[in-house]
This record gives structure tokens, sequence and C-alpha cells, in this order.
């Protein structure tokens, strides 16, 4: 009787294991992408690469919205295999052309979100609408990261879908320098950034939003502060699903893009108190991949 017991729950794990299919991402013909991403950026050649690679050959992710506001790095030869594969779509998004900030805000202070309003809500009603099923907005620096495995990232939004959910968002977990003052040629962000805040910080409280364009209103920087109707929104567990947000990248951006004097006090310090090395598990996907665009 024992045996036959024993028997049977190990038939079951191993059903668990090894015969139950994983979640995968349901595909709905009616869109040229299922995922796709939203960003502006000024200036992130050196970034860009591994961010793009990460979310499309990790997470699946087809299709890049990229608007560029104003570059005068390298980015276009960083770009440019990821255009010619048809994964990268860049949209020309200088601040000279008064179309490309958002009308009737006065933000003095920080003047680069009413540019990235009028991108996204662009890309929202115009670009992305009917092309893309769902579209993440998150900054280069931001990597949405399912805790345990692409297959849950995968089960939310099928979920999400069965739900009528036109909105997901994902809380942030913020990255500090882990001490380090500079990447060395090669080294990833991914892999060498490993220290964060704890749990508990309050910018943990902040996160970035992947929607459905035909549920969107008016896309805001965080998150879609008016849907449609009858989507609603989800706010997904963080245990399962977050956003590492590299803010602080290493000591050395710190110091020159962040106007931080010392990264090891303030935010640095407070960013740097916890391991977390979830992202190790993709990492030799990623690698792989990133070996592959650079031949």
């Amino acid at each position: 009787m024992k045996k036959g017991i024993i028997l049977a729950i190990c038939c079951s794990l191993f059903a668990c294991l090894f015969i139950w299919p994983k979640a995968t991402l349901k595909k709905d013909p009616k869109y040229q992408y299922q995922l796709a991403v939203c960003t502006m950026f000024k200036n992130e050649a050196p970034w860009l690469a591994e961010w793009i690679t990460f979310h499309h050959d990790v997470l699946g992710f087809e299709h890049f919205y990229l608007y560029d506001n104003d570059s005068d790095d390298n980015f276009k030869q960083v770009l440019q295999p990821f255009i010619d594969k048809g994964i990268v779509e860049l949209i020309d998004w200088t601040r000279k052309d008064p179309e490309h900030i958002w009308p009737g805000e006065n933000d003095t202070d920080t003047p680069w979100h009413l540019y990235q309003l009028a991108a996204y809500n662009e890309c929202m009603k115009k670009r992305a609408l009917g092309k893309a099923k769902w579209v993440a907005v998150i900054d280069v620096d931001e990597y949405i990261v399912p805790v345990n495995g692409v297959h849950s990232f995968y089960a939310n939004i099928n979920d999400a879908e069965k739900r009528r959910k036109g909105s997901i968002k994902f809380s942030w977990r913020m990255f500090g320098t882990s001490h380090i003052w500079d990447l060395a040629e090669g080294e990833l962000l991914t892999e060498k950034m490993v220290l964060r805040a704890e749990d508990g910080n309050f910018s943990h409280n902040w996160g970035k939003c992947m929607h459905r364009p035909e549920a969107v209103n008016f896309c805001n920087i965080h998150d879609a502060c008016k849907l449609k109707e009858p989507f609603r929104f989800r706010h997904a567990n963080p245990d399962e699903i977050r956003i590492h947000h590299y803010w602080s990248r290493t000591e050395k951006f710190c110091m020159q893009r962040r106007n931080t004097i010392d990264p090891k006090n303030g935010k640095g310090e407070s960013y740097n108190c916890i391991e977390d090395k979830t992202m190790a598990q993709y990492l030799p996907t990623l690698k792989k991949a990133l070996a592959a665009y650079k031949d």
C-alpha cells in the first residue's frame, strides 16, 4: 500500500516537472507583434544592445519602438544590426520639432518628461495601434524580470487577457552600483549589478507598465491613468514579475550622468543593501544571443 502511494506521488511529481507543458504566449493572428517595447532615449549607446537582446531573445519581445531624443553618441552603429533584422524601429524625436512635446503642460523642472509623454502617446495611438497587442513602456535602464522563469511571464499575460486587463504594472526593484566603478569591455550590466535596495524601499512603490494600445486613452510615464471600457488595470505580484531598475548603473555613470558627487552616499548606498541574483538564470541565453548579433 505504501509503495503504491509513493509511486503515485512520484508519478505526479514527474508529470508536473517533465510532462505538463509550461505556459507559452498565446498568439493572436490579428496582430503583427504580440509583445513590443516603447522607449525614448538619449545617449544610451553603451546600454542598448544588452537591453534589446534581453527583452527580445530572453523574454520574446518582437519589436522595439525607439524614439531618439537628439542623441550624439554612436547609437546608430549599435542599433543597425537590430534595425536590419526588423527588430528595431528608430524614430527621430528631436526637440526641434514642436509636435514632439506634449501640449498644455508646464514642467520646467523635468522638460524631458514632456517629450516622453508625446512619444508614448504617439506610439499608443498611432504607431503600435492595431500592430502590437502589448506594448511595454520602459526606459533603457529598466528590465522586466520574471522571478521564476519566462513561462510565468507568459502565464500572467494570458490570464490578463482572459480577464480583460488593458494594463499590467510591474513594480521596481532598485539596483545600485554594486561598488563597481565601471564595466570592462564585454561585461554585462545585468551580470555585474547584483546589489539592490531592500524590499521595503519607498522607491519600490513605483514601477512601469505594459499596455494594450487599444485600451489606452492616455499613456502616462509610469502608468496609463486612463483606460477605455471595459479594460481594467492589473498590478503584478513583484515576487513573480518585477522591473529591475538599474538607475545607478556604475559609480562612474552616477558621477557623470546622475550628478551624484559620491555614489556611495544617499541613494547609492541604500540601493546596495541586499544581493539579488535573479538575473543569473537568464545570462546564458543573453550572452549567446549577444554573441550572435556581434557575428
